[in-house]
């Protein structure tokens, strides 16, 4: 993910949000990366939002879509936390995922297996240039041509830690993958698989994020350090070596990175202020050189908490887009204009916040709509920019997932059945019968959606209207 709520101190957005999220902001990246950011790889086709939830019955009546194929695979419920959400992806009309504890490759649209690979390995996979990457049993990284199943290169380096060290990610990039385990980086040749660096925050003791970002020979990544007080913490590394170039307690990822310069919101001075009896707030976002660490200057947005004391905190979520700056004050949106800076001003716009009361979640801007989720029920809903109307899509039964890819919302409920939904008019379009009660992260690919129920895949044909 990965995330603290928006009551906390730590809310931010970049990264691969946990509880299966995944934000989509422009072809830039997530979360406004700069022109010089190479961005995360993630599933093939990544979906915009992706909610899934652990646990209104207005009998929606909408036409019901047969599979077009069914298919047992392994269960995700019985894999390790940190591997839930990566034991499937789908690119080019191809799924893959794991069956027997076999890498396995299928038809999306029949179902057909094309291939299978290997035995008795960790069910993580990620998707890059027709190269599929992931970690067998010895946690040692492989490569796989995606079409034919065949190993490019089997690296000798395992990247095995102790398993309380919870965060894992395989994060591929042009020339590099990048393996988090916790406070822990390591970095593999992308052609051969050599083991080029490894890097460890003694500070962070093992309790590193999901973030890494790399850009003009820059890897960055945050940690949560211990000390008198306990806060965030971002790291750069040199791509090459692996040497630590800078650090700064209490600075958060990247909201942005351009012209060599990356913006930091800075968490530590917040935690200095007497929030609960003074009405006054501020976020600062810190500005530093990208190589060096040399703090080139401070945006400062400052405004007051409505009512009396005592105050809650005053601010959760700070994220970035398309060129503006959104900050969560009480129980409002502000949106402030992050490319032009100027001391003082006030927000460009105001928006409420949704489940603000229910401790709502952001997950940030898709289809032009701020899309929050209740933290409680797993449900979403979404605020227009352009009018800051609220917008709901809501389903007959208990939500168990959400996943959002451009103008469609694929909601599996708790009662056995998933939803497609128009995002722009929130109409209900389609209902599948998945059979299953708990669902990981719907996939899409080549005008089909591939549903993930306990043990089982299912292949459903969209309609034109969600293709």
């Amino acid at each position: 993910m990965l995330i603290s709520k928006t009551s906390k101190p730590f809310t931010n957005l970049k990264g691969q949000l946990r509880w299966c999220i995944v934000t989509s902001f422009t072809a830039a990246g997530l979360i406004a990366l700069g022109a010089t950011v190479i961005p995360l790889q993630a599933h093939a086709e990544a979906p915009d939002v992706s909610v899934r939830n652990w646990y209104s019955d207005t009998g929606i009546s909408v036409p019901e879509l047969k599979p077009s194929w069914t298919a047992q695979v392994d269960n995700y419920l019985n894999m390790n936390e940190p591997y839930i959400g990566h034991q499937a992806i789908a690119e080019h009309g191809k799924v893959f995922t794991f069956a027997a504890t076999k890498l396995i490759s299928m038809d999306a649209k029949t179902g057909k297996r094309l291939w299978s690979y290997g035995k008795g390995l960790t069910p993580y996979i990620v998707y890059h240039n027709d190269v599929i990457y992931g970690l067998n049993g010895d946690h040692k990284p492989y490569a796989l041509n995606a079409k034919t199943g065949k190993a490019i290169w089997q690296s000798g380096s395992s990247t095995w830690i102790d398993t309380r060290y919870r965060t894992e990610m395989l994060v591929p990039t042009s020339d590099t993958l990048y393996v988090i385990k916790g406070s822990t980086t390591f970095a593999f040749d992308m052609k051969t698989g050599k083991l080029k660096w490894k890097a460890d925050e003694p500070l962070g003791e093992g309790n590193g994020t999901a973030y890494l970002e790399e850009s003009n020979g820059v890897v960055l990544r945050t940690f949560f350090v211990q000390g008198a007080l306990t806060s965030i913490q971002l790291n750069a590394y040199d791509k090459k070596t692996g040497k630590k170039l800078w650090d700064d307690f209490g600075q958060g990822e990247a909201l942005q990175i351009k012209d060599g310069l990356v913006y930091s919101v800075d968490y530590h001075s917040s935690l200095l202020t007497d929030y609960q009896s003074a009405p006054e707030r501020k976020v600062n976002v810190n500005v530093y050189n990208l190589k060096t660490g040399v703090q080139k200057g401070s945006l400062e947005y400052n405004w007051k908490m409505k009512g009396d004391p005592p105050y809650d905190y005053g601010y959760g979520s700070v994220f970035a887009g398309n060129g503006k700056l959104y900050i969560e004050q009480g129980d409002q949106i502000a949106e402030y204009n992050f490319d032009k800076y100027t001391a003082n001003a006030d927000p460009l716009r105001t928006y409420q916040r949704p489940f603000y009361k229910e401790n709502g979640q952001s997950l940030g801007i898709v289809q032009e709509r701020l899309v929050y989720r209740n933290e409680t029920t797993g449900e979403v809903a979404g605020i227009k920019l352009a009018n800051g109307q609220e917008v709901k899509w809501y389903g007959d039964a208990p939500v168990a997932q959400i996943s959002v890819y451009g103008k469609g919302i694929y909601r599996a409920q708790r009662n056995g059945t998933l939803l497609g939904i128009n995002m722009l008019t929130a109409t209900p379009v389609f209902r599948v019968n998945t059979g299953g009660d708990l669902h990981e992260a719907t996939l899409k690919t080549d005008g089909m959606i591939i549903i993930q129920s306990e043990g089982k895949l299912l292949g459903v044909k969209l309609p034109a209207s969600l293709k």
